[in-house]
């Protein structure tokens, strides 16, 4: 590989035999480098590939403004985080998560703390990563001596979510938190019931949910392949029509969209699991 840009003594960027670029981190991989040399991958304790020309220019920002030690330990934390949830992020969640860690010490420095509004819709909607966060909390607490309020563990395990979700934008992925509340909201104020939040049909209720929302924002909503099986569950399920008539409403007020009669029908279904159940 040879060595396109040199960052500092720990960070470079890289170019492949394909023309491939990747950044490459490790203590010490660029001493006495210089740009043009080659350098064999296998020196890095972490690479990550370069897949935009926006993420190279977000990459060298990042470089200019975060302490090595910092990204070294976002790095650790990912690295742990998908172990743990066996999953593979995203490569731009390294630049997100570093500047978001670099800075949410620079506010523990100044008693700056910063509230996460979201905190209980991510402990409900997202079990997993916010557990997986708060151990990162606990690896920033040994690195750095920084013992970040529980906040700050919403954050990271909305870094976490939002690079399962194929690197989009986390404002999208902070709408569909917030719009599943929303729809949740309303099947408890329509059958004025307080949903089981432990049993599997919530569980399975919530992950219909955060797929719908997220076909509802990219336009991939299901298509109706047979009224008859959805005029016959409207029939069995009378109440949780007429609930899913008002999440029809509520989309069209907020989204400007309306869905078809195949996204109703699983509506009821999922509703119906879930308020028999509590019945």
């Amino acid at each position: 590989m040879v060595i396109k840009k040199i960052y500092n003594n720990n960070i470079l960027l890289v170019e492949d035999e394909r023309q491939l670029e990747m950044i490459l981190i490790g203590r010490g991989i660029a001493f006495q480098k210089k740009v043009g040399d080659r350098i064999s991958q296998d020196r890095a304790e972490k690479r990550f590939v370069i897949d935009s020309p926006e993420l190279t220019s977000r990459f060298a920002e990042l470089v200019k403004e975060v302490p090595v030690n910092h990204l070294e330990l976002a790095c650790r934390i990912i690295e742990e985080a998908q172990d743990a949830l066996e999953v593979k992020f995203s490569d731009a969640i390294y630049i997100g998560l570093s500047d978001h860690i670099s800075y949410a010490l620079h506010r523990y420095k100044q008693n700056l703390p910063l509230k996460n509004n979201l905190l209980w819709e991510i402990r409900r909607f997202y079990p997993r990563e916010y557990e997986q966060a708060k151990k990162a909390l606990k690896t920033i607490a040994y690195y750095e001596n920084a013992h970040l309020p529980e906040d700050e563990a919403g954050y990271i395990a909305l870094h976490f979510v939002n690079a399962t979700q194929e690197g989009e934008e986390m404002q999208t992925t902070i709408m569909v938190t917030e719009t599943v509340q929303d729809l949740l909201q309303i099947v408890q104020i329509h059958f004025n019931t307080h949903l089981d939040e432990k049993t599997l049909s919530y569980e399975r209720l919530v992950t219909h949910l955060r797929y719908f929302v997220h076909r509802l924002f990219v336009g991939e909503l299901a298509e109706s392949e047979d009224d008859t099986l959805y005029e016959q569950v409207k029939a069995a399920y009378p109440r949780c029509h007429s609930c899913v008539e008002k999440i029809c409403e509520y989309i069209q007020m907020k989204f400007h969209a309306q869905l078809t009669q195949e996204e109703k029908m699983y509506l009821m279904l999922h509703i119906s699991r879930v308020t028999d159940r509590k019945n």
